[in-house]
């Protein structure tokens, strides 16, 4: 009895030392953002938060700072190099990556700025190369089968007060084929739900279960990547078994990849992925493409995008990922600009090497459209194409997104009869639902009567004039049409409202129309010029003592407004 206890206490300690030597193989993964994407995002920030999206702003804030994610390594059976195992989503944006290993002893061992070799298209998995020569003992993937009930291990680097920390989990297999196909891009790829502690930044984790012919006495059949909001202990993993497949679609020399052939074969697919879905539209947007992304294009962007794209672009930054958010949004509107369109590729028009690279021609009838494409990630993508400005993501033509919270205008009456002298006026104005306005103008006239007085028996007319200030009530249509960042809007309104004077006092109603020309420099803000034609008609209380020299007041409105 003493023997077995002695036994089954040194595989207590030798499965203890495992879990330390863990922390050799698992490492701390910190994408690299760019200067490009840094300022973008701290641009983007300080835009949204002006425009009163403050949570928004946060996200974006708080992602520039810096995420970090977890990752583990693994050695390729095929090269024999030594990658870092993580998920897409922890390196997005990045082309690069700090590799941190903090070990049992509380020292590091860092690899800085390693090269992202590629990504799944599918899968939420990604890989990165380790420096040549570099001493990390990998872990083994297995391919053993596993059940309901069966014990596993999670290993990473959680938050704790937004610094990493080490976490070792243990927890048991509670589904072991779950089909979520919402979480593999449709692809029937069984995932496996289990209860190991997963808290954020243990993304791209190894989940493990023992073995005890591994060196590390634990080998890989997962890869933690969610976990599920609002439940308790139920999060997911990917099959090792992807990790060979996401391998196998990269060669081994990376320069294979730059060749026209390749481009050739990938602008290709891009069309064949338009006449799908915007997910299968994503592996081809670049990152780069999001950065060229202004704050004012994003609103046009969520407001152009499908009710699909924009619900999963919500769900984005909900959870922290902003920028592919946006990239969902792109693709979305990339690929309804090329499907339908009858689009064929023409031919590679360059290809640079050193800068990787590429200009891509299509062709539609007698129509053709540049694109450009860059190495990223491992995979030709998309930078930009003529069809699809970044700059410019609503179509010109009637426009769905025109439209401010408030402007204010300053404006001049001139009269076209005698019925008043010239009028200043300030109005406040607001749209609903872009093809709505309402409005309240005030403004100071000097109105022309005539005024009756009586000379004995006799009622003698003598003309009169009078200053009063109108306060009016506006309701309008219009008709916002785009071109670039003008917009031409044509409008027409009525009118009804109150004028008050020393003397004179009473009703008007109306009509208006004309046509407004709008600068866009920003989200909901415009300046404005606007000429039009106003009419109305002004009923004194005291008809009896005053009368109007013509029953409507005719004038040409001009003003120039900003909107806030």
């Amino acid at each position: 009895m003493k023997k077995q206890f002695l036994t089954f206490l040194s595989l207590i300690l030798a499965f203890a030392a495992s879990a330390q030597n863990l922390r050799e193989t698992v490492a701390i993964v910190r994408p690299k953002l760019s200067e490009t994407t840094q300022t973008f995002l701290a641009d983007f920030s300080k835009s949204l938060r002006g425009d009163g999206f403050h949570a928004a702003a946060d996200v974006l804030q708080n992602y520039g700072k810096g995420s970090f994610g977890t990752g583990f390594a693994y050695r390729n059976k095929h090269n024999n190099r030594l990658y870092i195992i993580t998920n897409r989503h922890v390196v997005e944006q990045a082309d690069r990556v700090d590799i941190e290993f903090s070990l049992p002893d509380n020292s590091t061992k860092r690899f800085d700025a390693c090269p992202v070799v590629g990504v799944h298209d599918d899968f939420d998995l990604a890989f990165i190369a380790l420096p040549e020569g570099a001493n990390v003992p990998a872990l083994e993937t297995t391919d053993q089968s596993i059940t309901d009930g069966t014990t596993v291990f999670t290993a990473g680097f959680p938050a704790l007060e937004d610094r990493p920390s080490w976490q070792f989990g243990q927890g048991i297999v509670s589904n072991a084929n779950a089909l979520i196909k919402s979480l593999t891009n449709s692809k029937e790829l069984p995932l496996i739900q289990h209860t190991a502690q997963v808290d954020a930044g243990s993304s791209g984790g190894p989940l493990l279960i023992r073995d005890e012919q591994a060196a590390t006495g634990y080998a890989v059949i997962g890869i933690n990547t969610w976990k599920a909001a609002g439940r308790e202990n139920t999060n997911f993993a990917i099959p090792a078994r992807a990790i060979d497949d996401l391998l196998q679609n990269y060669p081994s020399n990376t320069q294979l990849l730059l060749t026209r052939d390749e481009v050739s074969k990938r602008a290709t697919e891009m069309l064949q992925a338009a006449q799908s879905s915007y997910q299968a539209m994503m592996p081809f947007v670049s990152y780069q493409y999001v950065s060229n992304i202004s704050a004012d294009t994003f609103y046009d962007l969520v407001i152009a995008a499908s009710d699909p794209a924009t619900d999963a672009m919500e769900s984005c930054f909900e959870q922290g990922s902003p920028l592919e958010g946006i990239r969902i949004g792109l693709a979305d509107i990339i690929c309804r600009q090329f499907s339908g369109k009858n689009y064929t590729f023409s031919t590679v028009a360059s290809l640079d090497t050193l800068a990787r690279k590429a200009e891509v021609v299509y062709t539609a009838g007698n129509k053709s459209i540049s694109t450009q494409w860059m190495m990223e990630q491992g995979r030709w993508r998309l930078v930009d194409a003529e069809n699809v400005k970044a700059s410019n993501i609503e179509p010109n033509g009637i426009s769905k997104s025109y439209g401010f919270g408030t402007s204010v205008y300053l404006g001049l009456i001139s009269p076209l009869n005698n019925a008043f002298d010239l009028s200043y006026s300030l109005a406040f104005k607001r749209t609903i639902l872009t093809f709505v306005t309402y409005e309240i103008t005030g403004s100071l006239l000097k109105i022309n009567t005539e005024k009756t007085e009586w000379e004995g028996t006799y009622v003698k007319l003598n003309s009169d004039t009078q200053n009063v200030f109108d306060i009016d009530f506006n309701l309008g249509g219009q008709l916002p049409v785009k071109c670039g960042p003008i917009y031409l809007v044509p409008y027409a309104k009525v009118l009804g409202g109150l004028y008050l004077g020393s003397e004179l006092t009473g009703i008007d109603y109306g009509f208006g129309a004309g046509v407004e020309v709008a600068y866009k420099f920003g989200y909901q803000n415009y300046v404005f010029i606007n000429l039009g034609y106003l009419g109305k008609k002004m009923k004194p209380f005291d008809d009896q003592e005053y009368r109007m020299k013509s029953k409507t007041l005719s004038g040409l409105a001009c003003s120039i407004g900003i909107s806030f």
